[in-house]
């Protein structure tokens, strides 16, 4: 892969090829005007989800166990069971976008071509679309996958439990996409049987959020060649409306370096990791004597384990 270095109209209006620190920029910026709009997105859901449904599980009351005589042996009554419900609040929407196209081959920056050897010194060339991919695009759309969540990676998605106040970023709803509940042994009572056999409590709430569009100061703009053959200098607007068509396409087709979200899998883990947890005792017996009605059931019990651990995941490529 050969290495493009785009080149800028400097104050003096000299020719110069831009510097790492400036191409940098322009790659934030890529990353910034994609947020705007993006063509890969999350979205949520009261049901039916197209990413992977999420199980969260708890355990209820075994069924009263009555008897005119006497108590049910423990043996004999009903043992907790578990309860089972499924979250799949989060879809993944994929843009139909139409691939860029440099109908006249001057759309892109200029470089001197004699970098990969194939000219002579001094000699201008339009960037080519693969070109665009590597120096601009294809770094843009791969920091914008990584797991950190911060000012690098606006206009994608990450878990987090809370439900307001995440420095940078935007909650796509106030409803959790995902709920860790247990039974919560505190209301069940012996004095309360027949108790409800489902009585459950929230441990934690998981949000989808949105990483939000930080605004990126270009410090300097490539050039390139006008219909007439002058070289001119991208205006910010020009940049921004080459590289958003871009950014869009590469996002949902390029095999490198689209993007994909799915719960668990390969790719880069986004935001908090998603747990159920169940307490894991075997049945806590009571009874209770109403006149000649004896009753005896099995409430929830045990310490919390971990049952399965989801995670929000963005792959890069296929």
């Amino acid at each position: 892969m050969a290495t493009r270095r785009p080149l800028k109209i400097d104050g003096s209006g000299n020719l110069q090829e831009m510097t790492d620190a400036e191409i940098v920029i322009l790659r934030q910026s890529c990353a910034e005007r994609y947020s705007t709009n993006p063509s890969v997105s999350l979205s949520q859901v009261s049901s039916s989800g197209t990413l992977a449904a999420m199980a969260d599980t708890r355990l209820q009351a075994g069924a009263t166990s009555t008897s005119n005589t006497a108590f049910v042996a423990e043996g004999s009554t009903a043992e907790p069971s578990t309860v089972t419900v499924s979250y799949d609040k989060i879809s993944e929407t994929r843009a139909s976008v139409t691939d860029p196209t440099d109908t006249n081959n001057r759309a892109y920056p200029l470089y001197y071509r004699n970098q990969d050897g194939s000219g002579a010194t001094g000699n201008l060339h339009a960037m080519s679309k693969t070109d665009m991919i590597d120096v601009f695009i294809g770094p843009a759309l791969t920091t914008m996958s990584s797991a950190t969540v911060d000012a690098d990676v606006p206009g994608t998605y990450h878990i987090n439990t809370a439900s307001s106040g995440v420095s940078g970023s935007t909650i796509v709803s106030g409803t959790p996409i995902f709920l860790d509940t247990r039974a919560d042994t505190s209301a069940y009572s012996a004095a309360g049987i027949p108790e409800t056999a489902d009585q459950p409590t929230t441990i934690n709430s998981y949000y989808l959020w949105k990483v939000d569009t930080t605004t990126i100061s270009i410090s300097a703009l490539p050039c390139f060649t006008d219909g007439s053959g002058n070289l001119e200098a991208f205006t910010e607007a020009e940049w921004e409306a080459l590289i958003i068509d871009e950014m869009r396409y590469a996002a949902v087709n390029n095999s490198t370096y689209k993007h994909t979200y799915a719960i668990g899998g390969s790719g880069n883990t986004r935001g908090s990791s998603m747990v159920d947890t169940r307490l894991d005792g075997s049945g806590n017996y009571q009874t209770l004597q109403v006149g000649d009605d004896y009753r005896s059931q099995e409430f929830p019990n045990g310490s919390p384990a971990t049952i399965n651990t989801y995670l929000l995941k963005l792959t890069l490529g296929s």
